[in-house]
C-alpha cells in the first residue's frame, strides 16, 4: 500500500522516542531495501533515458566521424552542417536526459516523503521533530541525487563509452583498448575509495541528525532555557555538535575530491595513451581527428564518475536508515490479511452488541490493563500511580494501536482467555478507517496542539462537516472567544497554536474532542489548563453528556466518577 493510502486509512501513534538516530531495529535489519525504482509509471522514464543514453552514443560516434572525414578532405560545407545539426541534436538530446532524470527523481522521492510522513503518523515510537524532518530532507535529497544525477549519467556515460569503443575499435583495436584500460583501471580505483566514502557518509548525517533533533528540542524548550538562564548553555551545545558537523563534512570533502580528481585525470591518461597509439600505429589525421573526438565525447561522463561515486555512498547511508522504516510502514499500512482480520472482527462485533465501551485484554508495555466495561452517558476516571502509563493508554484508546498493532478485537466466546478486544458503540475502532474513527471517539489531552492552519479547521479538524456556528460557540463557552482575537475565526494557528495562550489551546482541544458528541470521549489532564469558568461550562456538559466520558483529573469536580484503576487487579 502506498505512503498516501496509508495517510488515508492509518491510525496515529504517539511520538515518543528517546533521541537516538539510528533505531536498534534498524541496526538489526541492514537488508532492508528501498522501494523499487523502475516500476509503475517509472518505467517509461527509465526506458526513455536508456533510449536517449544509447541515441546519443551513438550521435556521438557519427559526430566523431564527421569530424574525421572532415578533416581527411571531406566536403568542408556538407559535412560542416552536418556536424553543427548533430551536435544540435546531441545537445538537445542531453537536456531532454537532465529533464527526465529530474522527472524520475522527483516522483520517487515523492514516494518516498509520503511513505515516511506515514510512519510518523502511524507508528507506536518515532524520532523527534528534527530528525523527522532531517530525514524528510538531508536524506532524500541524497536519495534524489542518486537518481537524478548518478543513475542518469550512468546510463549516458556507459553506453558513450562502450559505443565509443566499438568505434575506436573500427579505427585500430589498439586505440580500444587505450581507451578501455584507463576506465577499467578508474572502476577499480572508486570501487577501492566507495567504503572509506560510504563510511564516511554515515557519520556525517549522523551528526546532522543529531543536530538538527537538538537544534528541534532547544527551541521547543525556549522559554523553559530562557527562564532559567541557560542560553549560553543551550548555545554552546549546539555550537558542539555543529563543530561535529563541520568536522565530519569537511573530512567527506577530502575523499570526494579524492574521487573526482581520478575521475577527472582518466581522460587525460587516456588521451595521451591515444595520441601515443596513434603515433606508434601511423594513423592518419582523420583517423586520430574520430580518436580525439570520441575521447572528447566520453570525458564529461566519465568525468563524473567520482562525483556519481559520492551520490551513490551517501544514498546507501540515507537508505539504510529510511528502508527499514519503510519497510515498518508497509507493515503498518493495513495489507490484504489485516483488511480480512478487520472485517470478520467488524462482523462479530455487530452480533456483540456493545453499546457503549468494552476494553479487555489490553497490555501496555507488557503490563495488562484492568478490564472495563462502560454504558452510554457514564463517566469513569482514571487513576493510577505511573503517569506514563496512563498517558500510554490514553494513547491506545485514542487511536486503537499498541506497539504491536491496531486492537481489531478477539470476540469469540472464549474471548476472556485468548484474545483483546476494543469496542465503542457496537465498532471496533481499530478496524475501520480515520473518518469513521474519529467520529466514535474524540480526545482532548494536556501534551495535544493544534496543527498548522486557522482556527476555525482546527476546531473542525474532527468533524470538517460540523456547523461553524455551532462550533464556535462550544469553543466560547470553554473559554476560547474567536470574537475576541484579531482575525476571528480566519486566525491563522502556527508553532503549536500561537497566538493562543495556554487557555485558548486547551478550550479548542477540548471543544474539538466533544463536536458531534462522539461516543467515547477521552479527556487527559488537560481540564488543569481552562480557566475557572470554562471548567465550570465542562463539567456541567459532561453531566448530560451521552456518551462514555473517560477523565484522568485529580480536580474535585470529577471525583464522583467510577474509578478506573490501573494499579488493581487485571482481568
Amino acid at each position: 500500500m502506498s505512503g498516501l493510502e496509508a495517510l488515508r486509512q492509518g491510525q496515529r501513534g504517539p511520538t515518543t522516542q528517546p533521541l537516538d538516530i539510528v533505531p536498534a531495529a534498524s541496526e538489526r535489519e541492514p537488508a532492508a531495501r528501498l522501494p523499487k525504482l523502475v516500476t509503475g509509471k517509472r518505467r517509461g522514464l527509465f526506458a526513455a533515458l536508456l533510449a536517449l543514453a544509447i541515441g546519443c552514443g551513438a550521435l556521438g560516434v557519427a559526430i566523431a566521424l564527421l569530424v574525421g572525414a572532415l578533416v581527411g578532405g571531406g566536403a568542408v560545407l556538407p559535412m560542416s552542417l552536418g556536424i553543427g545539426a548533430l551536435i544540435l541534436v546531441l545537445g538537445y538530446g542531453r537536456y531532454l536526459e537532465r529533464v527526465l532524470a529530474e522527472k524520475l527523481g522527483q516522483h520517487y522521492v515523492a514516494q518516498l516523503r509520503l511513505s515516511l510522513i506515514s510512519h510518523s503518523l502511524l507508528a507506536a515510537k518515532v524520532p523527534s521533530v528534527g530528525i523527522t524532518v532531517a530525514r524528510a530532507s538531508n536524506d532524500l535529497s541524497s536519495v534524489r541525487n542518486w537518481v537524478a544525477q548518478g543513475i542518469a549519467p550512468l546510463l549516458a556515460g556507459i553506453p558513450l563509452v562502450l559505443i565509443s569503443m566499438a568505434g575506436l575499435w573500427m579505427l585500430h583495436p589498439v586505440l580500444a583498448l587505450a581507451l578501455g584500460l584507463p576506465v577499467l583501471v578508474l572502476a577499480g580505483a572508486l570501487l577501492l575509495l566507495a567504503k572509506p566514502a560510504y563510511e564516511r557518509a554515515r557519520t556525517l548525517r549522523r551528526h546532522r541528525g543529531n543536530l538538527a533533533a537538538r537544534i528541534a528540542d532547544t527551541v521547543a524548550a525556549s522559554s523553559a532555557v530562557v527562564a532559567a538562564g541557560g542560553v549560553a548553555r543551550e548555545l554552546s551545545r549546539v555550537e558542539s555538535s555543529g563543530q561535529k558537523v563541520v568536522d565530519a563534512a569537511v573530512s567527506r570533502a577530502r575523499l570526494a575530491a579524492v574521487l573526482r580528481a581520478c575521475s577527472l585525470g582518466m581522460p587525460l591518461l587516456a588521451t595521451a595513451v591515444v595520441v601515443l597509439v596513434s603515433r606508434n600505429a601511423a594513423l592518419d589525421a582523420g583517423h586520430i581527428s574520430t580518436a580525439l573526438t570520441l575521447l572528447g565525447l566520453c570525458a564529461a561522463p566519465v568525468g563524473e564518475w567520482g562525483r556519481i561515486v559520492e551520490y551513490r555512498q551517501n544514498y546507501r547511508a540515507a537508505s539504510r536508515i529510511i528502508a527499514p522504516l519503510l519497510r515498518e510502514e508497509s507493515a503498518l499500512a493495513a495489507g490484504p490479511v489485516l483488511r480480512q482480520k478487520a472485517q470478520r472482527a467488524a462482523a462479530q462485533i455487530q452480533a456483540s452488541r456493545v453499546e457503549g465501551l468494552w476494553l479487555h485484554g489490553v497490555d501496555i508495555g507488557g503490563k495488562p490493563v484492568p478490564e472495563l466495561r462502560a454504558e452510554p452517558g457514564e463517566r469513569i476516571r482514571m487513576t493510577g500511580a505511573d503517569a506514563k502509563l496512563r498517558g500510554e493508554l490514553f494513547s491506545v484508546l485514542a487511536t486503537a494501536r499498541t506497539q504491536a498493532g491496531p486492537i481489531l478485537g478477539d470476540l469469540g466466546d472464549d474471548v476472556a482467555h485468548r484474545g483483546q478486544c476494543y469496542v465503542v458503540a457496537g465498532v471496533i475502532p481499530g478496524s475501520v478507517n480515520e473518518k469513521k474513527r474519529r467520529r466514535l471517539i474524540g480526545a482532548a489531552f494536556a501534551s495535544m496542539v493544534p496543527e498548522r492552519g486557522t482556527l476555525l479547521r482546527a476546531l473542525r479538524y474532527r468533524r470538517p462537516d460540523a456547523d461553524p456556528a455551532k462550533a464556535l460557540a462550544l469553543a466560547a463557552r470553554l473559554g476560547l472567544d474567536a470574537a475576541s482575537l484579531e482575525h476571528g475565526q480566519d486566525t491563522h494557528l502556527r508553532r503549536g497554536g500561537a497566538p493562543l495562550d495556554a487557555t485558548q489551546r486547551a478550550g479548542l482541544m477540548v471543544a474539538r474532542a466533544m463536536l458531534g458528541s462522539p461516543p467515547l470521549l477521552l479527556l487527559n489532564e488537560i481540564d488543569g489548563h481552562l480557566d475557572s469558568a470554562a471548567r465550570g461550562q465542562l463539567e456541567q456538559m459532561l453531566d448530560g453528556y451521552r456518551g462514555v466520558v473517560i477523565v484522568c483529573s485529580d480536580s474535585e469536580w470529577c471525583a464522583g466518577y467510577r474509578p478506573w484503576d490501573l494499579d488493581g487487579p487485571a482481568d
